[in-house]
């Protein structure tokens, strides 16, 4: 499954956490607590990634933020209510841009052929999206990253990406 496919599907999972939950009262929701905390690429600050926690408990609750300037996000299960519900979560990032035109071929470095077509999708009105992250981090599967919101909540969470393996 190429990255658009993937991307969709947990952006979408997360968007129907959200839809299913939006009319409900929050006391009926599992209780949340504070998850936030810093994703760095090389040491420095990523800014408008896509932070994703996905359950390692089936019957978990996702999460999600997007990083600020500082490459700080705040984690939200819930879209009335802050926070993730505690548990050992499966993390994948990702950093989606648009690029019109001759964009995609001005990138810094030229990818090969696969890695265009698992970086890469096109919408209906031929705009190119991009993931500039590395592309392991863009799926559970390969991502290798794992954190444990614990009851009492975390506000330090670090998510350290490296440009190389």
């Amino acid at each position: 499954m190429g990255l658009a496919p993937r991307w969709i599907f947990y952006i979408g999972l997360v968007a129907v956490a959200f839809t299913g939950c939006q009319n409900q009262d929050t006391r009926n929701l599992p209780t949340t607590v504070k998850a936030a905390g810093y994703v760095t690429l090389d040491g420095q600050p990523v800014v408008g990634a896509a932070v994703v926690f996905l359950p390692e408990d089936a019957n978990g609750y996702p999460a999600q933020g997007f990083t600020n300037s500082s490459g700080y996000f705040e984690l939200q299960a819930f879209e009335k209510k802050q926070g993730a519900v505690p548990g050992r979560y499966k993390i994948q990032v990702s950093k989606t841009v648009e690029m019109k035109g001759g964009q995609e071929a001005a990138a810094s470095t030229p990818p090969t052929a696969a890695e265009e077509s698992e970086h890469t999708a096109e919408d209906s009105r031929g705009v190119f999206y991009r993931n500039v992250l590395p592309q392991k981090y863009a799926s559970i599967a390969t991502s290798g990253l794992a954190a444990e919101i614990p009851p009492e909540g975390v506000s330090d969470l670090k998510i350290e990406l490296k440009s190389t393996p």
